[in-house]
């Protein structure tokens, strides 16, 4: 029998030494580094503190010390024959090599995490709105409305110097879930939860989830899931820094505290490995704690009482999921590589002695990135050669304007995963396939969900067409143009085609850093900083569409373009009459809200340092609260 070895009763002063042991890991040099983690995993962790693992699951090695089956399994694309992939040797790493054979020039998808706990809590591919009794739920990609796989090969890693391959959820719709599963804890029993994820992809959508959800799919109401949130999505409101944090999904909210937004203090909690904890008693308390995966302790963000209302006591259902939010809400996205869910409300020290056994696991080389981008837009229609129009927020958009004004301008937020959101200038509200993709598409909504997700198809003869997520049908300009635009072609033609015309616009910058706006200062004769609470002359630029998509910017206050000077070493500066490396930036999405700039001179961010204070520069490796701005359309 596959758990049988591994349940083998130790005796008592045995599995109290294994615990002492891995709290006193983090002080261990580092030729004992190894062993200490060859003698326990974080299940045998948690079961020696009197709370175990009822769900636990990884793609990179065992959750027991004594564990020797399949972590989970990949079918490929090309003949649809699946392979469970399994472990070097018992209590190790996954052993990826029959992996990489079996994907040779094909797709895989993991199409199940094997459950490691003797529940068998196995996490197949989402049902969504495909399950009895879920129609409540929101519907995913897949047939009948059922979720998607990921990819098994986009996300290389190493542990321990072997190679391994985490879970990626990007692609809108990836998703698992057992709805059925067995001893985990219900109602307001106390439960314990951790991942291991990474900051390198987020978003600000819901949700990415693991941990206990409702069995249906289906929102029913505060309290009756429980699971990690790690994301940017501030959903209450008040959040102070740029995140990601970890969160408890707790249905019909993500709160990093009792009333929502993050403590101040930790603006965000980053990584290229992140663990994250949520912990909850049930009734009075829930705990979130966040750690470096490569290293270090725990830092706790909260800790305290429950929402309310409605949270007091939890209605927990027996759900496991991962990727999605409680009602399959599937716009979330972010990395997996391994996690639990256990029973009892774990000790501050078995969470310790847990994260310094992940620590010393030696996970490293996540190095995957994922690119963002916004840009101004027009489409024309192939069906009569005229532009799309979104007029207003009450009537659905059509193909007859003969130029291009305001009116048929949208800014277009291409995801990590190539699908596209657009919002209307005229507006500033977002084009939705209305009605479940049912009604004309029309730029009315204020935030996006699934309905304002988008496919972006390039064709043949270089145009583009448009795939509505929520029903998976292709955008029409219906009767020739002469109709609104409306998701329900199965196939493209002429009608179902667009030339994507990339448009110059004028814009302000509102930087994060002090909410203040950009100023190509001294009437351009002085570096840019943000320093002005009004938009004029000095504070609007063009935004200029190069032929490689990256971007300009033409400053109004002296008609010169925006350089990032010295080859990005000095101030960013109006006044060049030509564009070149210097004169390029890279327009980064933040999700579907912030833009940050990357300079082609040095492939950095371009920051406002000094809370604001100083002049902009190209100079952050990475993106933070200092380096995103607002684009306001003027």
């Amino acid at each position: 029998m596959l758990f049988e070895k591994r349940l083998r009763p130790r005796p008592r002063l045995v599995v109290v030494f294994l615990l002492a042991l891995a709290m006193a890991m983090p002080i261990l040099a580092s030729t004992t580094t190894k062993a200490a983690a060859a003698a326990s995993a974080p299940c045998d962790i948690y079961a020696a503190g009197s709370t175990p693992c009822q769900a636990a699951y990884s793609t990179t090695r065992a959750m027991y010390s004594a564990y020797n089956g399949p972590l989970y399994q990949i079918q490929r694309a090309s003949d649809s024959s699946t392979l469970n992939i399994g472990l070097r040797s018992a209590g190790g790493v996954v052993n990826s090599s029959p992996q990489v054979t079996f994907c040779f020039s094909t797709t895989c998808t993991i199409t199940l995490l094997y459950d490691q706990t003797p529940n068998a809590n196995n996490l197949g591919i989402s049902p969504g709105k495909s399950c009895a009794g879920c129609s409540g739920g929101l519907a995913g990609p897949g047939p009948n409305g059922s979720d998607i796989g990921a990819n098994a090969m986009a996300l290389p890693v190493t542990i321990g110097g072997q190679p391994a391959y985490g879970v990626l959820v990007n692609s809108v719709g990836t998703g698992y879930r057992d709805n059925a599963a067995k001893n985990v804890p219900t109602g307001s029993q106390p439960e314990g939860e951790y991942m291991l994820t990474s900051s390198n992809l987020t978003s600000s959508s819901c949700c990415f989830d693991f941990g206990s959800a409702e069995t249906n799919d289906s929102d029913d109401g505060n309290g009756t899931m429980n699971a990690i949130y790690y994301g940017t999505a501030c959903w209450t409101g008040g959040c102070t820094g740029s995140g990601p944090w970890v969160g408890g999904d707790l249905e019909n909210g993500m709160y990093f505290s009792n009333t929502g937004p993050n403590p101040p203090s930790i603006p965000s909690e980053t990584g290229s490995f992140v663990t994250a904890w949520e912990k909850n008693n049930g009734t009075t308390n829930f705990t979130l704690k966040y750690g470096n995966g490569q290293s270090g302790g725990l830092n706790q963000s909260y800790s305290g009482p429950l929402p309310t209302p409605g949270y007091n006591p939890m209605q927990v259902q027996n759900s496991i999921e991962l990727g999605t939010g409680g009602d399959n809400s599937d716009l979330g996205k972010g990395e997996f590589f391994e996690g639990a869910v256990t029973s009892g409300f774990p000790s501050d020290a078995t969470e310790n002695a847990v994260q310094a056994n992940i620590a010393a696991a030696g996970y490293a080389n996540n190095t995957t990135t994922f690119g963002t981008s916004a840009s101004v837009i027009s489409l024309k229609a192939h069906a009569n050669g005229k532009y799309v129009d979104a007029p207003n927020n009450t009537t659905g958009l059509i193909a007859d304007a003969a130029s291009i004004g305001r009116a048929e301008e949208f800014e277009m937020v291409t995801g990590t995963d190539g699908t596209v959101n657009l919002m209307a200038l005229s507006d500033s509200s977002w084009v939705t396939a209305d009605n479940n993709g049912a009604a004309p598409l029309i730029a009315n909504r204020g935030a996006v969900g699934n309905w304002e997700v988008f496919g972006l198809i390039h064709n043949a003869d270089s145009s583009v067409s448009l795939r509505s997520y929520t029903n998976q049908n292709i955008v029409t300009a219906d009767n020739a143009g002469a109709s609104p635009l409306i998701a329900n072609r199965t196939a493209i033609g002429p009608w179902e085609e667009f030339d994507l015309v990339a448009d110059t616009v004028p814009v302000s910058l509102r930087a994060h850093a002090n909410n203040d706006y950009v100023t190509a200062e001294n009437a351009g004769a002085a570096p840019l900083i943000a320093n002005r609470t009004a938009v004029g002359p000095w504070e609007t630029f063009d935004l200029i569409p190069n032929s490689d998509g990256s971007t300009s910017l033409r400053a109004h206050a002296n008609n010169d373009i925006v350089t990032a000077d010295n080859a990005g070493a000095s101030a960013l500066i109006a006044n060049r009459t030509a564009i070149g490396p210097w004169e390029k930036f890279d327009l980064v999405a933040n999700g579907i809200g912030s833009v940050s700039l990357r300079a082609h001179a040095n492939n950095d961010y371009v920051t406002a340092p000094n809370g604001g204070a100083s002049s902009l520069i190209a100079s952050a490796t990475s993106i933070g609260q200092s380096e995103q701005f607002d684009l306001r359309f003027d």
